[in-house]
């Protein structure tokens, strides 16, 4: 199927499409789209358990499409079907991974049941990729939008800066094409993730601790980029806190110890408080 497409042999293509007992489909949908037939994607259009394989080979069918001269309209019908069938397959890999946690396991604890293929990231941003050589913004942000469903969804087994991208890449397609709230909303959580631990965990106690930031720089430019364009899209000006990192300033690492031994006392003391409380009950029922 795709040597007839990388030779532009599209009569054919609909033929074997046609006549072959696919396996996929997505095939289907491309022979709708090769004779003109209008194509609703529902519910019932894809297999749920198989949305990830149909998203592969659908993907290796559209980079196909990409390089050979299909005719416009007919591509653009086909990219539709597909970026319908990668927010299907992000949302219903949300789903499963909402489903798994009110269960008290991760996603990838019950991949006898459901198991997001180690690809399907990867997939899906060269998907991103290939859409924004074509300017399609609508069609990324929805690609974007279902790539974050993917990533949080499989958060445990990613590092923190994974999951940062994948949400600013959300937050600028929203942005995009005009779903400012939303960014802006989106921008927000990124801004609480990924803010220095040392300025939420004083928590106005300690405020000399705001000046300690223990982040990787990956870390601080994924949240300096959320700033900026959360500044941009709200017109709020945060708040600048003088941070100094840890690994830069030996006062700083002696002060994160100072704190940590401070927290260490709290939560101490709220355990003795704890276990006086209990003494005093227990003497309460003796009389």
């Amino acid at each position: 199927m795709i040597e007839l497409i990388q030779q532009n042999k599209f009569q054919e293509l609909k033929e074997k499409i046609e006549t072959a007992e696919n396996s996929f489909q997505i095939h289907k949908f491309l022979g709708d789209v090769l004779n003109q037939t209008k194509v609703e994607i529902d519910g019932e259009s894809f297999n749920a358990q198989k949305f990830q394989e149909e998203f592969f080979e659908g993907l290796e069918i559209f980079k196909a499409l990409n390089m050979s001269n299909i005719p416009k309209n007919d591509f653009k019908e086909y990219s539709n079907i597909l970026v319908q069938l990668a927010f299907k397959t992000g949302g219903f890999t949300k789903l499963m991974a909402n489903t798994a946690m009110k269960n008290g396991v991760f996603l990838s604890d019950i991949s006898d049941t459901y198991k997001v293929h180690p690809e399907l990231r990867e997939r899906f941003q060269e998907f991103i990729n290939l859409l924004k050589e074509k300017n399609d913004v609508k069609s990324l942000a929805n690609v974007a939008a279902a790539k974050a469903q993917i990533t949080t969804s499989i958060g445990n087994l990613l590092e923190k800066k994974d999951i940062g991208i994948d949400m600013l890449q959300f937050a600028d397609s929203y942005a995009n094409v005009g779903q400012s709230e939303q960014a802006i909303q989106i921008y927000k959580g990124i801004l609480n993730d990924f803010e220095s631990e040392s300025v939420k965990n004083s928590s106005g106690l300690f405020p000399e601790i705001s000046q300690v930031d223990t982040r990787p720089e990956a870390e601080i430019e994924i949240f300096e980029k959320a700033k900026t364009q959360y500044e941009k899209l709200s017109g709020e000006k945060l708040p600048e806190v003088k941070r100094v990192h840890v690994n830069k300033n030996e006062q700083a690492k002696k002060l994160m110890q100072e704190v940590h031994k401070k927290e260490q006392e709290i939560r101490n003391e709220q355990v003795n408080k704890k276990a006086g409380f209990f003494d005093k009950l227990k003497n309460i029922f003796k009389k």
